[in-house]
């Protein structure tokens, strides 16, 4: 794929910071990327940005990603311009209750921030899942290294909350979100064993009906 017109992005991202008056710090934190992306983007020396990023850009300029990138001959226009039927995109909200691995700081309110760009397509036929029901969160802690780190990206399918077959999950624990292994015991009534993968952490039992599962997760990603 040829190199994203980064110039023109950058051009467009400032007149857009400009209409609204904020700054490149301000942005960075609605958008929960870093600073030096906006800058690179800016400036026109990241030669091809990461559409992920410009997603959330976008979304917390209030604009769409096609707006920012600009005309239709733009490389990120040209894949956004195939979108129909099942390849389309989809835009996946990022809780902003961040999750905890070690204990979770207490949820007062949820609400859905950052977002991310996802193909249909690929959340139905990769994680066999639907668009609608699929959630963005943060892993906080190390109670699950080294299978999850702290600020891992997980993907997690709301609709799957039932730990058969055993995996990873997100669950309420009474005190905040927290991403554990679960499965069941052969305790009647039933049981679930919650598992942290770091061995530093205790195992720990809870009563079927007292566990809060949110979703299984499905997919995760981590920054380099």
């Amino acid at each position: 794929m040829p190199a994203i017109d980064a110039n023109a992005i950058g051009q467009r991202l400032k007149l857009e910071m400009r209409k609204r008056g904020i700054t490149s710090a301000d942005l960075a934190k609605r958008a929960d990327v870093k600073t030096s992306f906006l800058y690179d983007v800016i400036s026109g020396k990241s030669a091809n940005p990461s559409t992920v990023k410009l997603a959330r850009v976008a979304v917390a300029l209030g604009v769409s990603l096609a707006d920012l990138a600009g005309s239709a001959a733009s490389p990120v226009n040209r894949v956004l311009s195939k979108q129909s039927g099942d390849d389309d995109y989809v835009i996946i909200p990022r809780i902003m209750v961040d999750i905890s691995a070690t204990g979770g700081t207490v949820v007062s309110m949820e609400r859905d921030a950052e977002s991310c760009c996802f193909r249909k397509s690929w959340i139905k036929e990769h994680l066999n899942a639907s668009p609608n029901d699929v959630r963005l969160l943060y892993v906080r802690g190390d109670s699950m290294e080294p299978t999850l780190y702290h600020n891992d990206l997980i993907l997690i399918d709301t609709t799957r909350k039932t730990p058969s077959p055993p995996g990873i999950f997100v669950l309420f624990d009474g005190f905040g979100l927290v991403a554990k292994r679960l499965e069941y015991t052969s305790h009647k009534p039933p049981r679930i064993r919650v598992i942290s993968d770091n061995p530093q952490y205790s195992v720990y039992e809870r009563g079927a009906e007292e566990a809060v599962i949110i979703g299984r997760i499905a997919w995760f990603a981590r920054e380099m």
